[in-house]
């Protein structure tokens, strides 16, 4: 039996959770999802995945590209779980919508609470030490039922998230390409490039050794994170200074900030663009 999950990742809590599902379904073939890039695995798997986190109440935009783009088996059962901490919102609803449009749908959609990671607005929670095994524990329970080939209705968006979403993400997708000129560099940057390495959207690149943003940002922060010298810090950008929304006046990066990104994943982890063999 043939079966792909299709992962993207930024600060390592969705990939995570891919390597323990695959491990539970008995084995997966899990491909990167990054800016730019193709696969035809799902042509003909029997199992096709898909594990993102949750952004601004959807699914990330480069996963919504790759998945638009894909051939999907129809007779494949499809699944997706996604990486959230508050809302999930219609990340569901969207990539139903996507595999309708091939020809199938959602066989199974199931959130999974983890650890919140957008440092440039507040330290990590729920508490790292305590939620990481619990989210752990829950994905292999979420393996065990997809394993299974268990089918559920998929969680949607809740009545009141979608009377809000226009009202509280719409400012922030319309500044969305302003958010990465919040981001410079102290001097204890190195010049080492990992910050553009270990970005899925492809958006940085190093100019006279220094990275720089290119306005294609989603905000996952694996930049932040994954820098040895935490040397990338972060300002409120003048477009979000004009949205009137209290998280945008808290934006930035002081010292003693943690720079969170998953125990389990690596800066090695995120480089690779290429798939990997779980068994």
């Amino acid at each position: 039996m043939k079966k792909v999950i299709y992962c993207f990742s930024g600060t390592g809590n969705s990939l995570n959770a891919a390597r323990i599902i695959a491990k539970e379904m008995g084995g997966a073939t899990i491909v990167p999802v990054k800016k730019g890039a193709e696969s035809d695995l799902a042509m003909d798997a029997d199992v096709v995945g898909f594990l993102c986190p949750v952004y601004e109440w959807d699914i990330p935009e480069t996963m919504k590209e790759f998945a638009k783009k894909l051939t999907v088996n129809p007779r494949a059962y499809t699944f997706m779980v996604a990486t959230y901490v508050a809302i999930h919102g219609r990340c569901f609803e969207t990539m139903d919508a996507i595999l309708r449009e091939k020809g199938t749908y959602l066989h199974y959609g199931k959130p999974l609470r983890c650890v919140a990671s957008q440092c440039v607005a507040y330290e990590p929670f729920p508490f790292p030490k305590l939620m990481v095994p619990h989210s752990d524990a829950c994905a292999r329970r979420i393996g065990k039922q997809i394993a299974a080939q268990k089918t559920n209705k998929y969680p949607r968006m809740s009545p009141i998230t979608r009377a809000r979403y226009d009202q509280a993400m719409t400012p922030f997708l319309n500044v969305q390409r302003e958010y990465d000129k919040g981001f410079y560099t102290s001097d204890s940057c190195a010049g080492c490039g990992l910050c553009a390495k270990v970005c899925p959207c492809k958006n940085i690149t190093m100019e006279d050794g220094k990275p720089q943003w290119n306005h294609s940002c989603l905000g996952c922060n694996a930049c932040v994170v994954y820098c040895p010298k935490k040397a990338i810090l972060f300002k409120t950008p003048a477009a979000y200074e004009k949205l009137d929304n209290l998280i945008t006046h808290r934006l930035g990066l002081p010292e003693n900030r943690t720079r969170y990104h998953h125990p389990n994943i690596t800066a090695k982890d995120l480089i690779s663009d290429k798939a990997q063999i779980v068994e």
